[in-house]
């Protein structure tokens, strides 16, 4: 039983790698260079994304189960966050690289938190590491996770030689936050490195929930968000507000949340509640969406799995966040073999993602993303090349590198299909190369539609 739960977070921690996995060409073992990022005018303009107008006794139950939970299924004694100043220290070859990233974020953090981060200037005064370890051997240990984050100042020698002490018993049985320890591999793609620090910071600092189904955050399995949400931000200063102190109960902690959410939030005074569904209707819907998403699955595993899942959401909850994702996802697991299923798939998703989360959301950007690939493949490069003009603005507006990448990479197959050799399909080459360079590192490119899928 406790190697079941450990493999359970593992499985549970692949969150960070999200979708990716289903992509993924393995890893040559080398750190990535890192170009700055491409000079573009909405870059970032819809951060931070989402709103905050839910009723706020729904919102305070909603931060207890963020700061005293765990997604398989376990609940912290009390509540915990740092009760000293947070300062965070990268470690590792590929550190300095990331450095004005993580500078950049944490003032984000103050500003949107009111939260007393910062880098440290020395590692010795920092108490939230993000440290660098061997990719090899993190993917030998660990085979679900993009990067793991845990309590305490530890090195990756001594959580790897007892990672279940270290990983869920740590995490569960804390009672104090004074360290708190980030690792990601260090030949991890970049986009992967900034996706690990924009999950896992704030899940160090106490909010150590994923929730299937939190449509306005990026405390949500489907990957959608990967910076965090106003909800988000409001749920830290929630968690870092005076009064909010280590040891409180989670009972106490609802209801002092319920208090302050008066003053922070005032639109949710009045407003509907943030929708809730009790994920035990779904059955085995959860692990087999983990599944679809494993190193481990094999492309014919992938589609039953999905089938699955997607016919579990249909029943249970339809027009739901959740049967958003696993459209979307069916989408991607058939695009390569039976993209006319795989478009059935995300032209429903259109229609039931509108209905769940909003036509102006994220996940309507990505639809377009999976739908460009597949018209590509059904020979279609003119209304694939429609797409790519309709996403790219959002998908540069909520910040997400690599599905740029991929959406200029399949713009160029597009352009090239239509017109070779054409100013526009050059200006669509160079901004491919550019997103790619810093995606996925120097001289690396996104996967085109070809190579693109399960």
């Amino acid at each position: 039983m406790r190697g079941m739960v450990f493999s359970l977070l593992l499985t549970a921690l692949a969150a960070c790698a999200g979708e990716r996995v289903l992509d993924s060409g393995g890893q040559s073992g080398e750190p990535f260079a890192l170009p700055p990022p491409p000079a573009f005018p909405v870059l970032g303009a819809a951060l931070p994304a989402g709103h905050t107008a839910y009723g706020n006794e729904s919102l305070a139950r909603l931060f207890v189960v963020l700061a005293g939970g765990f997604e398989w299924g376990m609940e912290r004694p009390n509540l915990v966050r740092f009760e000293e100043p947070v300062r965070v220290a990268l470690e590792g070859r590929p550190a300095a690289a990331f450095e004005p990233f993580l500078d950049h974020y944490l003032a984000r953090i103050r500003a949107e938190a009111g939260l007393d981060i910062a880098p440290a200037e020395r590692v010795g005064e920092a108490n939230l590491h993000v440290r660098f370890v061997n990719g090899r051997e993190f993917r030998r240990l660990v085979q679900s996770a993009a990067c793991i984050t845990t309590v305490g100042d530890l090195p990756w020698l001594r959580f790897a030689a007892d990672p279940q002490r270290f990983g869920v018993q740590a995490l569960v049985s804390a009672t104090t936050l004074e360290a708190a320890t980030v690792f990601i591999p260090d030949d991890a793609p970049p986009h992967l490195v900034r996706s690990c620090l924009l999950e896992e910071i704030p899940q160090a600092l106490g909010l150590g929930n994923d929730l299937f189904g939190l449509a306005s955050s990026s405390f949500n399995d489907d990957g959608a968000h990967l910076w965090p949400t106003k909800l988000d931000y409001l749920m830290l200063r929630l968690l870092y507000s005076p009064g909010m102190d280590t040891g409180l109960s989670l009972r106490e902690a609802r209801l002092r949340a319920r208090a302050l959410l008066t003053h922070l939030n005032p639109a949710g005074e009045s407003a509907p509640p943030l929708s809730e569904l009790n994920l035990r209707a779904l059955g085995d819907w959860a692990d087999l969406m983990r599944a679809v998403f494993s190193r481990r699955a094999k492309p014919g595993q992938r589609e039953r799995f999905i089938v699955k899942a997607l016919t579990l959401v249909q029943a249970q909850a339809p027009d739901s966040p959740q049967h958003c994702h696993t459209l979307i996802t069916a989408g991607r697991v058939f695009s390569r073999p039976d993209p006319a299923r795989a478009l059935s798939y995300l032209t429903t998703a259109k229609k039931v993602c509108e209905r769940a989360t909003g036509v102006s959301d994220i996940r309507q950007a990505r639809i377009a993303l999976e739908m460009s690939c597949v018209h590509l493949r059904l020979g279609r490069p003119e209304k694939a090349l429609r797409l790519v003009e309709e996403a790219w603005p959002v998908l540069a507006a909520h910040g997400q590198d690599e599905r740029l990448a991929a959406l200029f990479t399949i713009g160029v197959e597009a352009r090239t299909l239509l017109a070779p050799g054409s100013p526009e399909t050059a200006s669509m080459m160079k901004l491919a190369r550019a997103w790619s360079d810093y995606a996925m590192g120097q001289g690396r490119r996104a996967a085109d539609c070809r190579a693109r899928g399960s």
